[in-house]
């Protein structure tokens, strides 16, 4: 229904602002490749994961999404103008549309939906809802209720696994019965006989295994509909979410896209064609450069070789160039602004990130990848770890020789409790959202730091 509409916008509007009855067949066909592209380019716009919460949030996604599908629609329809070089077709008729294009995206992720679904869901079509569980339990669900209300859900009231207390008000519009209680599990036969329940809602597991197959067995023999509340968080007491691996349904605490093989093998492929070019074509000449600037400031070792955790806390011998003087003291002390370890040129080299390009070597070699946590020395890890125990998880794939903490501007020294903490959490938010277009994301932003160095760069 959204590209239909779409389509109408855009011969409707053109029918507005230009006068199509004198355009010739050449013409017309070139207006309707224009909009197969927009309508391809909306297409494109019907991803992302993004989704905002709190209130009118609703409004907030379909905005984000109808904004998201313009920009990819008009990106589609410029770059075949630029592409076929066309100089027919009106620059003011695009500019013009685009207001109109995005109150109709607005109006088709928003409003559409709605009516859809009171329609869908009206008069006997209506869901009667019936929920199984306690009133703590209900707090989690009842916004979402609300919400699907829209769409026809009647929630009729609570089947209560708990004693359920007298209620003054018959309707249960109290502040602290925000449903009205229909009875305890034992009636359940009756409540949906008398209710005309057509649908429970189970908000309690644990209610266990037999009252749950006798609820299933009274839904199947009456034509209910039984559906339950995934409460697995409450157990784990961390975020769940439900994977499939050849079958088997399985509860992890974290979606990990890069524990899926086929996105190894992609990341690998793009470690390698980001690190073979760096390796055979810039490194002969920085090797050069700062064997040079050290033969005048600093002489000594060209490269300075440290042991790091690596993925699973695997021990290796990470590569950089060296930017300190050679018997400078302890080398777990964490390089500090103005730090009087550094020999001069080692300033420049460390604020446009050239000391670190030995490390596509380390990549080469499998022990790092270009985008990833960064990688620490055992003490810091060890120390780190008593403070956020989640640091760990950094573990569970191959440190990077940037990352997305790096990009965020959480790079350079750890000051404190909150900077640690800041960087686990955009590790982890990396671990758990992994794309190839991150990692290139990430890459290029990466280089723009390297051009142009943030504060945080010493």
């Amino acid at each position: 229904m959204l590209l239909a509409l779409v389509t109408l916008s855009f011969w409707g509007w053109l029918f507005i602002w230009e006068n199509p009855w004198e355009f010739d067949h050449p013409a017309i066909e070139k207006y309707i490749l224009y909009n197969e592209f927009l309508l391809v380019g909306i297409i494109f716009g019907f991803g992302g994961k993004r989704r905002t919460e709190g209130p009118h949030h609703e409004f907030v996604n379909a905005l984000r999404r109808s904004a998201r599908q313009a920009v990819l629609g008009l990106f589609a329809v410029l770059a075949l103008v630029f592409a076929s070089q066309d100089t027919f077709v009106s620059r003011s008729f695009l500019i013009s549309y685009v207001p109109w294009l995005g109150l109709v995206l607005l109006f088709c992720n928003y409003l559409v939906p709605r009516w859809l679904g009171r329609w869908a869901f009206s008069g006997s079509r209506e869901e009667r809802v019936a929920l199984v569980g306690s009133r703590e339990q209900t707090r989690r669900i009842e916004p979402w209720l609300e919400r699907k209300s829209l769409l026809g859900f009647n929630t009729v009231g609570l089947v209560s696994t708990q004693m359920v207390a007298p209620v003054l008000n018959g309707n249960a519009q109290g502040k602290n019965v925000p449903f009205r209680p229909l009875g305890d599990l034992d009636e359940m036969a009756q409540i949906i006989s008398k209710e005309d329940i057509t649908q429970i809602i189970v908000l309690d597991l644990s209610l266990g295994r037999e009252r749950l197959q006798q609820l299933t067995l009274l839904c199947e023999s009456a034509a209910v509909r039984l559906i339950a509340l995934d409460d697995v968080d409450r157990y784990f007491n961390h975020a769940t979410t439900i994977v499939e691996d050849d079958g088997i349904w399985l509860v992890s605490l974290r979606e990990e896209p890069l524990e899926n093989p086929v996105n190894r093998l992609v990341k690998r492929a793009v470690d390698l064609a980001v690190a073979i070019p760096v390796v055979v074509f810039i490194l002969p000449l920085t090797h050069l450069l700062v064997w040079w600037l050290q033969c005048r400031q600093s002489p000594g070792p060209l490269l300075f070789r440290q042991e790091r955790i690596g993925a699973m806390g695997e021990k290796f011998t990470m590569l950089k160039y060296r930017t300190m003087s050679i018997n400078h003291g302890d080398e777990a002390k964490q390089a500090s602004k103005n730090d009087s370890r550094i020999y001069p040129a080692g300033r420049w080299l460390r604020k446009l990130s050239i000391d670190e390009l030995p490390q596509f070597m380390n990549v080469l070699l499998g022990d790092m990848s270009v985008v990833g946590p960064r990688p620490h020395l055992r003490e810091h890890e060890e120390a780190w770890t008593r403070i956020i125990s989640k640091y760990v998880i950094r573990r569970f794939i191959r440190p990077g020789i940037t990352g997305y903490a790096q990009i965020k501007g959480f790079r350079g020294e750890i000051r404190n409790d909150t900077d640690l903490q800041k960087r686990v959490e955009t590790d982890i938010y990396y671990l758990e959202n992994w794309s190839c277009s991150l990692d290139v994301a990430i890459i290029l932003k990466t280089v723009k730091h390297c051009i142009i160095p943030p504060s945080s760069a010493y």
